[in-house]
């Protein structure tokens, strides 16, 4: 829907306006608007709350036959005096919504809403859009009203915005996490590193339907805020979400809780992740060791093309593990790789052993960050293969994994930074 073409009656000129009956006379003020919130569209305006008297007062949107910025008609000349009670799902824009943080959905940020803008659209008054630039909110900072017209430009269309409700006694709402999805899981945790504790919470709540998702959110969150959300959840919940994390990150993520749950956590993983991670748990954090993930696509030399390809589409991994097809001896020694581009490009009847890159670069276990930065920058690798003592492949370190451990703490508040402006 196209702002521009609509009339906008921002909400801080409609607060504190005068209440008029149909003759005329003052009734009282306008102290909020209540809106209901729903999965999609604009949300319809139910009604004003009404300072009158000392009392809060309901009026229905029905019985209002004009609503302009400064001023609010009614169709009757009569007003109910019942007090106003907030019902069941109901939310304040003044007291809910205006000068908060809200999620602009389209581009994985959070922005204030510095107004709220109300149209009339379909016949019903309807929340359309929030005003976030900073000039709004400085004309609200100078004496006087604000103005009593918005700028389209400035204004967010609230289709791409999605408010925090968790602070809102009645509205047993969560965020909707179809909409919350549509933002790549590196997004989501910048959104609940620049929230406040209450907000994150809240974001995190709404992926919790999504085991898969809400893992991969948890990867991406810094250390402190993985603890943090994990410090008030019970053990039994807390090894269900290092069970969908990938095991090197179910690792470095055990080894940053308080150490009387570590064991108790760990003791309720399933018994295959469980093996995997004490088995990292045993390597120090800076090493190459301590940096592999155990899981990867091997193969033999003797298997086909076909063969090859299958295990890399069966294999449930990120991508970046499966840029690289590891060939191994019938004792699991490495003895080279395949890059997916060049089996792509094979024959599908042709055999690995063919298309083996054998040269010998290869991390082993103790090397230390440095030496894993500079192994990778020399060999141009995206994932290193990474042996033990005797040969054997036992795990994999990707791009991603080093500059995860080298990122300086100043860029991460950065981005911080950025995902709140």
């Amino acid at each position: 829907m196209a702002l521009d073409n609509l009339e906008l009656v921002p909400l801080t000129a409609l607060i504190a306006s005068p209440v008029l009956d149909r003759a005329g006379e003052r009734l009282g003020r306008v102290d909020d608007v209540i809106v209901r919130l729903r999965d999609g569209g604009y949300p319809p305006i139910t009604g004003l709350r009404l300072r009158l008297s000392g009392r809060n007062v309901f009026v229905p949107t029905d019985s209002v036959s004009d609503l302009s910025p400064g001023h609010v008609q009614l169709a009757g000349e009569t007003l109910n005096m019942q007090r106003f009670e907030r019902r069941q799902g109901e939310v304040l824009l003044r007291e809910d919504v205006l000068d908060r943080k809200l999620i602009n959905v389209e581009a994985g940020r959070l922005v204030n809403a510095n107004d709220v803008a109300i149209a009339r659209v379909g016949g019903k008054w309807r929340v359309v859009g929030v005003d976030t630039s900073p000039r709004r909110r400085l004309q609200r900072l100078l004496p006087g009203r604000p103005p009593r017209r918005l700028d389209a430009k400035a204004v967010l269309d609230w289709s791409g915005v999605e408010p925090f409700v968790g602070h809102v006694p009645t509205a047993r709402l969560l965020l909707p996490l179809r909409r919350i999805r549509r933002l790549h899981p590196a997004q989501i945790a910048d959104l609940v590193e620049a929230a406040s504790h209450e907000q994150g919470e809240e974001i995190i709540e709404a992926v919790h339907a999504d085991p898969e998702l809400e893992a991969d959110v948890f990867e991406e969150l810094d250390p402190e805020h993985q603890v943090e959300f994990l410090r008030s959840r019970p053990d039994e919940e807390a090894a269900k979400i290092l069970a969908e994390m990938g095991a090197d990150d179910a690792a470095d993520l055990i080894t940053e809780l308080d150490q009387d749950r570590r064991a108790a956590i760990l003791a309720l993983l399933p018994a295959k992740q469980q093996a995997k991670v004490r088995g990292l748990l045993a390597y120090n954090p800076g090493t190459a060791g301590g940096l592999m993930s155990p899981d990867f696509v091997a193969v033999s030399g003797d298997s086909t093309v076909a063969a090859a390809l299958q295990r890399v589409r069966r294999a449930d991994l990120p991508n970046p593990v499966l840029t690289t097809i590891f060939v191994g001896d019938d004792e699991q020694r490495l003895r080279g790789s395949v890059s997916l581009p060049a089996l792509i490009a094979a024959e599908p009847t042709e055999r690995v052993e063919g298309l083996l890159d054998s040269t010998q670069a290869r991390l082993r276990v103790d090397d230390d960050l440095s030496d894993v930065a500079l192994f990778m920058t020399d060999y141009n690798m995206t994932a290193a293969p990474v042996v033990d003592a005797d040969g054997h492949l036992v795990g994999v370190v990707t791009v991603d994994d080093v500059l995860e451990a080298i990122l300086p703490d100043e860029w991460r508040r950065r981005a911080e930074a950025a995902a709140s402006e």
